[in-house]
């Protein structure tokens, strides 16, 4: 019985001290700590166990009926963790999987960045989302540059088509380019009416805090979606709402900018093909990105409403590529999300504003957890770092850094429901349940980008009132 039980608490006391390592090289002081302790117990079992093999005290039957029940359980355990186990075969459907009742489209107008541009919560909240910006210069920048890239979505289509060619081959040319441009994620599906826009809001003609929102009719054709995605930095993310913040909103923008232009620059090489293409990012989209990368393979959508990735858990910010450019489709991934998120709540648990439901519901059709974008965006506006805020992002268990530890912890829980229990309760153990975090008051005057500020101001009153 000891040559079976002995590797397997070497394997783990190995497994312990990476992770150790790994969280001290993270600055997860707690986990790194609580880790080294798991360590240490650990290697006083193996060394009490190779002296009493020594002694001779693990021969009686006793001794040897111990160390089968403690080498089964381990084996057992170890198995249980890796084996697909708890698997969700609606997940493998995409959002067909999450359809219930009748489908409803959706207004661009009545998303929370459009109902704030034309003061439908209030003037002051319409003027303090600047707050940031006018606080970290740098960091606005990059909303700026990604504000620059709304005129870029679409272009002249070549005349001379290429024709000849294989969808499977088309297909891996687009991806090699998109990972070229500078994407991390690449998944390919088809567009779904449902997850188009009815109307595209105007921020240029919508008259900015005074409203009325001014929309046009969206009608998008194109059959294929190019799914887009960037990853964020994690130390920089993890830090957002802290004493050590310095620069989360930089981040964000820069991912934003970052897959933008990775978008546009598709767009147009599809369109050099001789094929239509737009370009869909945060400042002009006719689309939803999360459904459709969840359809493309990319991942699944958590509680908090955006994307899990199985590579970079929520720490990724998307846009997107349409086009008539004959395309195979990616499938829908079970990585376990709908399940673990189910049985966790530390993103609901630590929304500053408590935005985030405890249970799915029917929405326009599709049955998930509803983000409360209304309780997000007054949050947002309340401080001048919280329009940084990724409390959600940073207290998901899946969200962590790339090391072998994590990765290894990841493929387990996307196949065992008893490696997501475990998951859960190792990041409230070892990282904690709730994340400390601080508001910085609003500055004294907040500006607004000169290219914000010129936005169809000419026709309004100083002192106009929000008309929502």
């Amino acid at each position: 019985m000891f040559y079976f039980l002995f590797p397997l608490i070497s394997f783990y006391t190995v497994f312990s001290l990476w992770f150790a390592v790994a969280s001290f090289k993270e600055k997860c002081i707690r986990a790194a700590i609580l880790g080294m302790i798991t360590f240490l117990v650990l290697a006083g079992a193996l060394s009490a166990l190779t002296w009493a093999k020594g002694a001779g005290h693990l021969s009686n039957g006793i001794a040897q009926g111990i160390q089968l029940i403690v080498g089964v359980g381990f084996a057992a355990f170890t198995i249980l963790m890796f084996i697909p186990l708890g698997r969700n075969p609606q997940a493998l459907l995409g959002t067909k999987g999450m359809a219930e009742g009748k489908a409803e489209k959706f207004n661009q107008k009545d998303t929370a960045f459009s109902i704030a541009h034309v003061g439908g919560y209030g003037l002051e909240a319409a003027r303090n989302r600047w707050a940031l910006q006018s606080q970290d210069p740098f960091g606005g920048l990059f909303w700026t540059l990604v504000m620059e890239l709304r005129y870029q979505v679409e272009g002249k289509v070549n005349p001379n088509k290429r024709e000849a060619f294989f969808a499977e081959e088309m297909t891996k040319e687009i991806k090699r380019k998109a990972r070229y441009l500078g994407a991390d994620l690449v998944g390919i599906t088809t567009r779904k009416d449902d997850f188009t826009y009815s109307e595209g809001f105007s921020y240029e003609e919508s008259k900015l805090e005074v409203g009325p929102a001014v929309t046009t009719p969206i009608e998008l054709k194109h059959k294929y979606v190019v799914v887009l995605g960037k990853e964020m930095n994690y130390p920089v993310i993890k830090a957002a709402l802290t004493e050590k913040d310095n620069g989360s909103l930089g981040e964000i923008g820069k991912s934003y900018n970052e897959v933008a232009q990775v978008a546009c620059a598709l767009a147009g090489y599809i369109r050099q093909l001789g094929y239509a293409a737009r370009a869909h990012h945060l400042r002009n989209d006719q689309i939803m990105h999360v459904p459709h990368a969840v359809d493309a393979g990319l991942g699944e959508q958590g509680r908090f409403s955006y994307l899990i990735n199985a590579k970079y858990g929520p720490r990724v910010r998307l846009a997107a590529v349409t086009t008539d450019l004959e395309l195979l489709e990616d499938k829908p991934v079970d990585m376990g999300v709908q399940d673990f998120c189910e049985n966790c709540r530390l993103c609901e648990i630590n929304c500053p504003c408590q935005a985030l439901p405890a249970e799915k519901t029917v929405v326009r059709g599709y049955k998930r957890w509803l983000q409360d974008q209304d309780k997000c965006f007054n949050f947002w506006v309340s401080g001048a770092n919280t329009f940084a805020c990724t409390l959600c992002i940073n207290s998901c268990a899946w969200n962590k850094p790339r090391s072998f530890v994590h990765k290894v912890s990841f493929l387990a829980a996307a196949r065992s429901v008893v490696a997501r229990r475990f998951l859960y309760w190792i990041s409230v153990i070892f990282y904690g349940k709730k994340i400390h975090w601080k508001r910085i008051p609003l500055p004294g005057e907040v500006a607004m980008p000169p290219e914000t500020a010129a936005w169809s101001r000419k026709d309004q009153q100083a002192s106009s009132n929000s008309p929502m």
